[in-house]
């Protein structure tokens, strides 16, 4: 019984000789749990420095600040929902088969945001003192995901349109299939009790398909 509490500190010890960039992961992984269970307001650096076993200034040495924390995981959960989305597209039928290609990036999207509802509750419908660090990371990730979005878009218009108007294209399906995403992640968080990823990813895929392909046809 007395080895224990012997025990702790040396493991305490080891943790906090990690470096900062071995660290991260690991403070981002037990900060993750916290603002689930607690929200952005209720969660505390104390809290988190503590659920990892360190002190705070080895938090504080991975990231300056909660909103700094929270805006790395936003990020590493916003990546994974676009790997997801993208992965879905690039790997469909494309405009050979619209309903069923958007179908699938939306399911995969809404699938993202069940798994971790408060990450995007957060970040989607406001609120809890976040802040413009987290705001300005909503913006760039927003912008990354267009961009990725505009990228698969591109792959299915080329030599279906004029190259004159490729780029434009591409870039403007990119914010609409995006806006619509938007439209149905909120949509999800706001009602749970109503919709599936499926349900909801199928209809926002028959939504959107039309407009797709109104876009080749002109």
């Amino acid at each position: 019984m007395s080895a224990s509490p012997l025990a702790q500190p040396a493991l305490h010890t080891r943790a906090e000789h990690l470096g900062p960039e071995r660290r991260r992961p690991l403070i981002l992984d037990v900060a993750f749990e916290l603002f689930l269970e607690h929200g952005y307001k209720g969660t505390s650096m104390d809290a988190i420095a503590l659920a990892a076993g360190v002190s705070k200034p080895v938090v504080y040495a991975c990231f300056p600040s909660k909103a700094e924390l929270f805006g790395a995981l936003l990020d590493r959960e916003e990546q994974r929902m676009l790997t997801h989305f993208g992965s879905a597209l690039a790997g469909s039928a494309g405009l050979e088969d619209p309903e069923a290609t958007l179908s699938a990036g939306f399911t995969s999207m809404l699938r993202a945001v069940i798994d971790t509802p408060d990450i995007y509750r957060i970040a989607l419908l406001g609120g809890e003192d976040s802040g413009p660090v987290i705001d300005a990371r909503v913006r760039r990730g927003r912008e990354q995901r267009i961009a990725a979005i505009a990228a698969v878009a591109r792959s299915w218009l080329e030599g279906r349109i004029p190259s004159s108007r490729l780029e434009t294209t591409a870039q403007f399906v990119g914010q609409m299939l995006l806006s619509v995403g938007e439209a149905g992640m909120r949509t999800m968080l706001a009602s749970p009790d109503q919709w599936t990823p499926e349900t909801l990813g199928r209809a926002l895929g028959r939504f959107t398909a039309g407009g797709c392909s109104e876009l080749v046809r002109r």
